[in-house]
């Protein structure tokens, strides 16, 4: 059965329950006096249109009554409004028409009116700060929905284009379209509730007027829906140059490119690039936007013949004596009321329907599943406490630890392994070091140990049990790390350690433990307001660190966690020899009943360590302590001789 493409999209453009299902997380309350208002909207124009016309007809009735009108024997449109102005400024008028009895009763008429306009205006206040309330509860509801699903998704999710693209229209289209949706949802009920008013109105004085009033305004939602669509399908593939422009535009207004944008003269150049794609993508929707008006025009053409058409019929009826005067101009403003509210319908659906079409974009982010799971009914593990002062602890098993077996890994859409079959164990209160030439996999085997990715095939075990049955949220704990490519938290100093535990009290003494071991305390004492004071000069009375520096707030913030195993992935590459020899001195004792892994081309920290693993090509090389593997004479001792060789008579160390 062939499926009607004008149904589709009705269908699609009605279908809002996940829209509305967020707008009513946001707020509940809103969207209760949101639906009462609509409702109550919708009745009031009905309400005018009747007291105009008791007040044209009542009007009328006093002016046929008098000696002007007995003389011409007609009332027409003018003399209505002509001598209602007499009566409203001619007081002897008034008396000489005899209205001393009738007229009261259109001032009553018109209070009703005045009062009904004042209900109007009163209950379009309301409806407005409704509408913004609900507006901002709901964007600030679906900025939370998406950042909860970014922190929650796997981070090979950021290593895709794909995914970026996903991501890139989910931030675009996500926060303000159910906000748009909630304005479309009430313009669509309030336009409906007026509609079925005024055409119940119009059917009762001739039901062929709502049947023109539907046809004229079917072309405008055609034209609407049909551009929804090429808009759609413009934008999703045009994704990726759009976000190769955000990409300029955060390289030329951000601090991290800007030294060496100014050092090469790069300004111009990414000033142009992002200017092309602009150009390009603004010239591609302003084609669209040209056919959407012509479309809009002939739209409006028609409801503008439909209306003074069926004027022409309205006022015939008239001079016939069918209707009155005042039905006459209540039946042709209910015309143009029920044809504005239905374009106002239509052109609601419309807008739902596209708003749908791109809130999709979101729905798409929302339903990626990540690889990384939790095991529906995970193993237990003893809080990292119990390691602190235990060289061996009980809790790891004896000398199990953290044991890899046969593991291998590839990121998505690659057919090379990053890991192969490696083997390795890292033992309780053990200190190992992971070297190897840029691209071996140093960094990628890490982010497997912090089960930031689950490997192709083989296993990491803790105490004999496989990571993967353990929960995601409980293993991780037990891990504190440093990352190649640290972040700089522009926050107060005891802020930056802190977020090493959040768990933790945010006025721990810990905090300033921690940036002793670092080696940072005596310098952030130093600062205005202490471990107080903001870091990074993106806010007031910050202070700037050097590169070292914020190194060493990173090492603090990895020492603030009570972690089993720390990670320190390039942790000396910003200190200075004598920061770094200081630092790696005392390691041992700062870990002391931890277990830790480190990573460096400095052999000066990897010669400390207990054991020495050397990843060549994403394989375990050689394994064993510095003196065995020297003895070895192997690829590990010819990168040291050779790194050692740059230092002989400088007095320093490889």
């Amino acid at each position: 059965m062939k499926t009607n493409p004008l149904q589709v999209k009705l269908k699609n453009a009605l279908r809002i329950d996940r829209a509305v299902w967020f707008v009513w997380q946001a707020g509940p309350g809103w969207a209760v006096i949101s639906a009462v208002l609509i409702v109550f909207q919708g009745a009031l124009p009905l309400l005018s249109l009747y007291l105009v016309k008791l007040i044209i007809d009542a009007v009328a009735a006093l002016i046929s009554s008098s000696s002007a009108v007995a003389e011409t024997g007609s009332v027409s449109v003018l003399h209505v409004f002509h001598h209602l102005s007499r009566i409203l400024s001619d007081n002897s008028l008034y008396r000489a028409a005899g209205l001393e009895e009738g007229f009261p009763l259109v001032i009553v008429y018109i209070a009703l009116a005045g009062g009904a306009g004042l209900l109007t205006a009163l209950s379009n206040f309301f409806s407005e700060y409704v509408k913004k309330a609900q507006a901002l509860a709901v964007t600030d509801h679906m900025f939370s929905v998406l950042h909860e699903k970014s922190v929650s998704l796997d981070l090979a999710f950021y290593e895709s284009p794909e995914y970026r693209d996903t991501l890139h229209r989910a931030q675009k289209e996500g926060p303000y379209r159910p906000t748009s949706i909630v304005n479309g949802l009430v313009l669509t009920g309030r336009s409906a509730a007026s509609f079925a008013a005024v055409m119940g109105l119009l059917v009762m004085f001739q039901p062929i007027l709502p049947l023109v009033v539907c046809a004229s305004a079917v072309p405008g939602v055609f034209m609407r829906l049909k551009y929804s669509d090429r808009i759609y399908s413009w934008q999703k593939k045009r994704t990726e140059d759009e976000r190769k422009a955000h990409y300029f535009n955060w390289m030329l207004t951000g601090e991290a490119h800007a030294g060496e944008f100014r050092l090469f003269g790069l300004g111009e150049h990414f000033i142009d690039r992002f200017s092309t794609i602009r150009e390009s993508l603004r010239s591609e929707k302003l084609w669209f936007e040209k056919r959407r008006a012509a479309g809009d025009f002939i739209a409006q053409a028609s409801a503008v013949i439909s209306v003074f058409g069926c004027f022409v019929y309205i006022a015939f009826e008239t001079v016939q004596g069918h209707i009155t005067i005042g039905d006459m101009v209540m039946y042709f403003q209910a015309f143009q009321k029920g044809l504005a509210s239905l374009n106002s319908l239509l052109s609601g659906v419309a807008a739902l329907y596209e708003d749908n079409l791109f809130l999709s974009n979101f729905y798409e982010f929302l339903d990626v599943k990540s690889d990384i799971k939790d095991p529906d009914d995970p193993v237990c593990i003893h809080p990292a406490e119990t390691f602190e002062n235990s060289d061996k602890s009980s809790d790891f098993g004896g000398e199990t630890g953290f044991k890899a077996e046969d593991l291998s890994f590839k990121y998505k859409n690659s057919n090379t392994n990053i890991i192969n079959n490696v083997n390795f164990s890292i033992k309780p209160g053990e200190v190992v070091a992971l070297v190897g030439e840029n691209g071996s996999g140093k960094s990628t085997l890490v982010k497997l140990l912090c089960r930031l990715y689950d490997p192709v095939s083989g296993s990491i075990a803790l105490n004999g049990v496989d990571i993967r049955n353990h929960s995601i949220k409980a293993y991780q704990k037990l891990i504190s790390v440093v990352f190649q490519d640290y972040i700089r938290y522009y926050l107060t100093a005891r802020e930056n350690i802190w977020l090493g535990d959040i768990d933790a009290e945010e006025n721990s003494p810990g905090i300033e433990k921690a940036a002793e071991k670092a080696g940072i305390k005596s310098q952030i004492e130093q600062f205005h307001s202490g471990f107080n004071t903001p870091l990074g000069r993106w806010f007031k009375h910050g202070e700037a660190l050097s590169t070292g520096q914020w190194q060493m707030v990173a090492l603090a913030r990895a020492f603030f966690r009570d972690a089993a195993l720390v990670i320190l992935d390039e942790p000396a590459s910003s200190l200075d020899v004598n920061t770094e020899f200081e630092l790696f001195k005392k390691f041992k004792d700062l870990v002391k009943g931890k277990s830790a892994l480190i990573i460096s081309h400095r052999f000066s920290t990897v010669k400390m360590a207990d054991r020495i693993l050397l990843l060549h090509n994403g394989s375990i090389l050689e394994n064993g302590s510095h003196e065995s593997l020297m003895a070895k004479n192997g690829r590990y001792a010819a990168l040291y001789r050779k790194q050692a060789g740059q230092y002989v008579g400088t007095g320093l160390q490889a």
